[in-house]
Order: C-alpha cells, then sequence, then structure tokens
C-alpha cells in the first residue's frame, strides 16, 4: 500500500505543497526524485551533498522551536511519533499495521504504546460470550 493513502487529505495537500515550493532547490542540487528523503538539508557547505535527510539534531531544534512557538511546552520528535502511534492503535489498527508504519522491528515494542487496551473494561474477557447451562 502507498504511503500517500494512508495520509490524511489536509496532510498530503500540504507535503504536495511544500514539495512545489522545494522543487527548484532540488533541481539545482540533484536531489529529488521518488526516492528522495522529504526533508533534505538546504545547505551542506561542508560535502555539497543535498540528497540526505536532514540531521536528527536538526530535526530536534525544529520540533522544540515550533512548540515554543505554538506554546506547547517542551516537545520532542519522540513525543510526536509517540502520539502518532497511539493514535493509529486507538482508531483501530492492527498492531501490525502499527508495526509497518513505526518500523519497530518488534511487535512487542508497538505494544508497549497501547495504553487506551490497558483499561480493564476493555479486557477481552468482558466481551466473550457463554451459553448458559440450565
Amino acid at each position: 500500500m502507498p504511503f500517500e493513502n494512508c495520509l490524511p487529505k489536509d496532510v498530503k495537500e500540504a507535503i504536495d505543497d511544500y514539495l512545489k515550493l522545494d522543487r527548484k532547490r532540488r533541481e539545482v542540487q540533484r536531489s529529488g526524485g521518488e526516492d528522495a528523503y522529504l526533508f533534505q538539508p538546504h545547505t551542506n557547505d561542508r560535502t555539497l551533498t543535498f540528497d540526505k535527510p536532514l540531521p536528527t539534531r536538526m530535526v530536534q531544534k525544529i520540533v522544540k522551536r515550533w512548540a515554543e512557538y505554538s506554546r506547547l511546552g517542551e516537545l520532542s520528535p519522540h513525543d510526536l511519533r509517540r502520539t502518532a502511534i497511539t493514535r493509529a492503535l486507538e482508531s483501530g489498527l492492527t498492531y501490525r499495521q502499527v508495526q509497518m508504519m513505526s518500523k519497530h522491528r518488534d511487535p512487542k515494542t508497538v505494544m508497549r504504546y497501547d495504553h487506551g487496551r490497558e483499561n480493564l473494561d476493555q479486557n477481552a474477557v468482558n466481551f466473550l460470550k457463554y451459553d448458559e447451562v440450565g
């Protein structure tokens, strides 16, 4: 299943708009193409290599800056990842689907994010049907 089919419409439109704005830079720096990273460094004076992902530290700085700007408080990329995984599980996606989305190697890792099903009211035993013996 193509990744873009998994995105909400407004997110897909925002990514398409971003790629339109960034098209010229990608052409000049030869860092485009179907398999290109979505977010790339716009400057790299040391190696002049642009067809690579943003460094982890830069992603952390961007998330932190936008969290401060939005008055969300302390926020990290992992907080965003954790939220996406939790919301996917809460919306009814299977562990396998969420594992593929999050790229976790072990499905047990995904299960750690499943806080909603820890509620005893949602325990599977409460949904079993038994025939009455009479």
